[in-house]
């Protein structure tokens, strides 16, 4: 079950000090109420009673659906010390029967901030795989380069639900701009499963893994390599 301490901090824009609950865990389902605020992007933030200001908090937190069997573990740092905890956590998967009983079959991952959380677990929630919808951002980016203004610079690109309930959308955040929503074709998700699983499969380790956009384009650089025609 999951383990609320109380802390505080200090609000950026006054400085008063603001109490916050910091959790451990989110498990699902007992913690539904905290889905939705994940979900609404609300979860990791706090508000100064003060001068009403809401404001991003970042700290180390594990989000497990019990249901879906998937851990997917928040650490905005991922410095030395959190990669050594992923690599004995990791380890203790390989070498752990109980431990591999207990989770058998649940899918891990490694996220860096709320953003990227909300969208694995909408992704997960949707019955997709998350490892060719950051292979097929790879093919839109692109584009989207080409048609934004040359001050502005994308933030992050996220994969979304449409408001309507029905299809999905990409959200680019910028820095100087409000978000722009673009629609996304599920056939190239299509295509890219079909085409790539195999690579995929290889490039997936075992236990908690970043499925970002690095990884992605080392998945894709691979296949450009292997698809290249020796010289006779």
């Amino acid at each position: 079950m999951s383990e609320i301490t109380k802390q505080t901090i200090a609000c950026p824009k006054c400085g008063k000090m603001i109490p916050i609950d910091v959790w451990d865990s989110i498990d699902i389902p007992y913690d539904i109420e905290q889905k939705e605020k994940v979900l609404k992007n609300t979860f990791f933030k706090a508000t100064c009673e003060d001068c009403k200001i809401s404001f991003p908090i970042a700290y180390k937190c594990l989000y497990n659906d019990m249901e879906q069997k998937f851990l997917i573990w928040l650490a905005p740092r991922l410095e030395e010390e959190e990669k050594a905890e992923v690599a004995e956590y990791n380890e203790k998967l390989k070498t752990d029967n109980r431990l591999r009983l207990a989770q058998g079959g649940y899918t891990y991952r490694i996220v860096r901030n709320d953003n990227e959380l909300r969208e694995k677990v909408l992704i997960f929630d949707e019955g997709l795989d998350d490892r060719y919808i950051e292979t097929m951002k790879l093919v839109y980016v692109p584009a989207f380069k080409k048609n934004i203004a040359k001050d502005s610079k994308i933030l992050g690109l996220y994969f979304d639900k449409k408001s309507s309930g029905e299809g999905y959308q990409w959200v680019l955040i910028f820095d100087n701009k409000k978000p722009v929503i673009a629609d996304i074709n599920m056939d190239i998700y299509e295509d890219m499963k079909d085409k790539l699983h195999d690579l995929v499969e290889e490039k997936t380790g075992e236990g908690f893994i970043q499925i970002s956009a690095p990884w992605a384009m080392d998945v894709m650089t691979t296949r450009m390599d292997g698809m290249q025609t020796p010289e006779q």
